[in-house]
């Protein structure tokens, strides 16, 4: 397992180890990721204060250049998932204490 990632299972472990059965915390886990996909598809942010912020962003549709022949091509706007950081987090990443 790569140790650089945190999974669905790490959650329901987390929850486990707050004194939630296996299975139970297991099915909590993946309601909360299911919910939040939802969420996003259905053009709402999600706000976890402490962590940041998830919302639904369009990209624009433009034209690109194929690096390996420069042929022009045309890209279709789409819509991407967009990650704002809150505050707490990025002092927390740059080493820098945090009042809880």
């Amino acid at each position: 397992m790569n140790e650089n990632k945190y999974t669905r299972a790490d959650i329901a472990k987390t929850i486990t180890d707050a004194g939630v059965e296996r299975a139970t915390a297991g099915a909590i886990a993946l309601a909360i990721v299911h919910s939040m996909a939802e969420a996003l598809t259905a053009g709402k942010v999600i706000e976890l204060r402490g962590l940041g912020t998830l919302e639904q962003r369009t990209r624009k549709a433009r034209t690109m250049h194929n690096p390996r022949n420069m042929a022009a091509v045309d890209v279709p706007a789409r819509r991407v998932v967009f990650f704002k950081p809150s505050g707490h987090l990025k002092k927390a990443m740059n080493g820098k204490g945090v009042k809880q």
